[in-house]
């Protein structure tokens, strides 16, 4: 009797191993990625709301693509400069992009790039005034262009790039004549245009392209995944119902 008591003890903690070991495993089998959210204020409504408390749009996809795929998204705050850095250190997974932004729309030898969630639009921003000085791309071609620090920008070796630390200080700058035009995405440029009372004009089109999250390229395996889940947010609406909860008037492909 005394034997068979302890016999089933012994099956019982066996059993509790096990199943610690399982949760164990499964906890470990979770895959997290992190990704860049910025200062506060930066990309506007992108990166950040426009109102204290809410969400910007990155983090409402990550928060749907998270439901849909069971992979874990987590969010750090850089400046800028030291973003593009630690996506190539490794610190952060991926980030939002357009292929677009970069040469022969590629996005290097260290990344793979999902499916596309919505168009993206960067404008030529400049005063009102001086709308006409800018009616082509190539109008910027040899001049002095507001950009942003560690912003990618495909042909900013054919103009002079005057790099400020974010979108804000680029209006401003534009407001006071430190520059003629700057680049810009046109919700953001809107966005603090109003807030600095800047009559602003979008002259020429300088790109447009398609949002996607460019992941390091160890994380290819998670691409059907990522690529399933934006599909599915496509044809259920609630990529649609993101954009429009934003005020943002994009066309989805």
């Amino acid at each position: 009797m005394l034997k068979n008591k302890i016999n089933i003890l012994g099956l019982i903690v066996y059993l509790s191993f096990q199943t610690a070991n399982c949760f164990a495993s499964d906890k470990e089998a979770v895959t997290t990625l992190y990704f860049d959210l910025g200062e506060k204020g930066g990309w506007v409504p992108f990166r950040n709301a426009e109102k204290n408390g809410g969400t910007g749009v990155f983090t409402d996809l990550s928060k749907a693509l998270q439901a849909s795929t069971g992979i874990q998204f987590k969010t750090v705050n850089f400046p800028q400069e030291r973003a593009a850095k630690a996506l190539l250190d490794g610190i952060v997974d991926f980030d939002f992009s357009c292929l677009e932004w970069f040469e022969n729309n590629d996005p290097g030898p260290n990344f793979v790039a999902t499916d596309s969630f919505f168009e993206i639009t960067e404008h030529i921003v400049t005063l009102q005034k001086n709308a006409p000085l800018f009616p082509t791309r190539e109008s910027i071609f040899g001049k002095p262009i507001g950009t942003i620090y560690g912003y990618f920008y495909f042909d900013d070796n054919k103009f002079e790039r005057t790099d400020l630390i974010n979108e804000n200080q680029l209006i401003l700058g534009l407001k006071n004549e430190q520059f003629k035009a700057i680049i810009l995405e046109r919700e953001t440029a809107k966005y603090w245009a109003k807030l600095n009372n800047t009559e602003i004009a979008f002259a020429a089109l300088h790109t447009s392209g398609n949002l996607v999250m460019r992941l390091k390229k160890e994380h290819s395996a998670l691409l059907p995944l990522l690529n399933q889940a934006i599909r599915t947010m496509k044809t259920s609406g609630e990529l649609q119902t993101i954009l429009s909860n934003q005020g943002i008037d994009s066309k989805i492909n």
